[in-house]
């Protein structure tokens, strides 16, 4: 039981691409690197004079530049870490990495605003041979590794509904759905497989959105729409998936962020978080007058952070181990377990399946035969 991290023998010359002011570091991925075996991190790259002495100072990498493209020109790299947390910028980026000759790029999420980009950012990756993965942390907790587990062992019985919540907080809706929905719906298709179909309903102060309704996120995450959603997912074998958020009454937040996984036989919740506790019920459904049934089951633990002080807690080891799979894959010539670029398109796929069902009235199939984003559509009178 537990995650156990993945081995690589090769030795790799790594770089750290942020921008302050424009994104910065999301999620630990300035530190990601640090302590793991055979890595050298030689350079990082930040276009803010402040924001780049203090990630050399952060980072202990051997040297800075103000412009990426100059660190990749010069420096030889075999692994890149592409850390802002503003979409706008990740296709340059990673387009530029693999054209530089990496081997390995770790990214931030989500992929893209689009998947017309996030297609760009894929065939370039997949022509120049270079693996990708994204920081859909989840992958690495112990959590989901217990709830796979136990479908493997039947101790569900047959999975037939897989329920996720966001935060409910003042993202509520299309920045909760973008920002929060790409990990519980990576986690969706890490225990179901792909989504066949999309049913999904945006509303805004409690009517259907309309194209008036249109806005660009913030972190220049794109289009989104609405302060409430609701979405279905169809996956093989009879198995739904549901994704609500909206803003809760009392202001939201990490406690509502989770993911329940129900089988015939039994029901498991667990949060978002590597500390939280998770909680098995006997049963297929969880009547309110059989509460002193819910059980706590133990996961195992997290390995232990390689090198220096970790800071971040939970959310640093899961790096290093999507990292140390990131490299394995490389040596081993698979794609990564831990959500790589194909997954994170397909977690991207499945946001945009929302406002295309939306804009329809009805269900959509998966995968999109249509790229371009949705709501441009919908803007633009489609």
């Amino acid at each position: 039981m537990g995650i156990e991290r993945a081995t690589y023998q090769g030795s790799y010359r790594a770089g750290i691409i942020g921008h302050t002011g424009r994104g910065n570091y999301g999620h630990g991925l300035d530190v990601a690197f640090i302590g793991l075996p055979n890595v050298r991190l030689v350079a990082v790259a930040d276009a803010d004079d402040e924001g780049r002495a203090e990630a050399v100072e952060r980072t202990g990498a051997e040297r800075a530049y103000a412009d990426y493209r100059d660190m990749l020109a010069q420096e030889n790299l075999d692994l890149v870490a592409i850390g802002p947390r503003w979409l706008d910028q990740h296709e340059a980026m990673t387009i530029a990495a693999a054209e530089a000759g990496v081997k390995a790029i770790y990214a931030e999420k989500p992929m893209a605003p689009s998947l017309e980009v996030a297609d760009r950012m894929l065939a370039a990756c997949d022509r120049h041979g270079v693996k990708t993965a994204y920081a859909h942390q989840n992958r690495a907790y112990p959590g989901p590794a217990l709830v796979r587990e136990y479908l493997a062992a039947g101790k569900l019985g047959r999975l037939r509904v897989i329920r996720a919540y966001g935060k409910q907080d003042r993202r509520g809706g299309g920045m909760d759905l973008l920002v929060l929905g790409t990990h519980l719906l990576d986690l969706m298709r890490l225990f179901a497989g792909d989504a066949r179909w999309c049913h999904g309903h945006v509303t805004r102060n409690g009517r259907d959105a309309t194209a008036a309704d249109i806005e660009v996120a913030d972190e220049e995450g794109g289009l989104i729409a609405g302060d409430d959603v609701i979405a279905q997912y169809g996956f093989d074998d009879g198995v739904l998936g549901t994704y609500e958020c909206g803003r809760a009454g009392d202001g939201g937040g990490s406690p509502y962020f989770r993911i329940e996984v129900c089988g015939t036989d039994g029901i498991l919740t667990l949060w978002s978080n590597p500390d939280a506790p998770i909680y098995m019920f006997p049963g297929p459904f969880a009547p309110p007058d059989r509460l002193s049934e819910w059980q706590e089951v133990e996961a195992g633990p997290l390995p232990a952070a390689l090198g220096p002080g970790n800071s971040r807690g939970g959310m640093h080891t899961a790096n290093q181990l999507v990292v140390c799979d990131l490299l394995a894959a490389v040596e081993e010539g698979r794609e990564p377990v831990m959500s790589s670029g194909h997954d994170a398109r397909a977690a991207l796929e499945m946001i945009l399946a929302v406002y295309e069902s939306h804009r329809q009235g009805g269900r959509v199939a998966l995968p999109l035969a249509d790229r371009q984003h949705p709501l441009a559509r919908w803007q633009s009178g489609e």
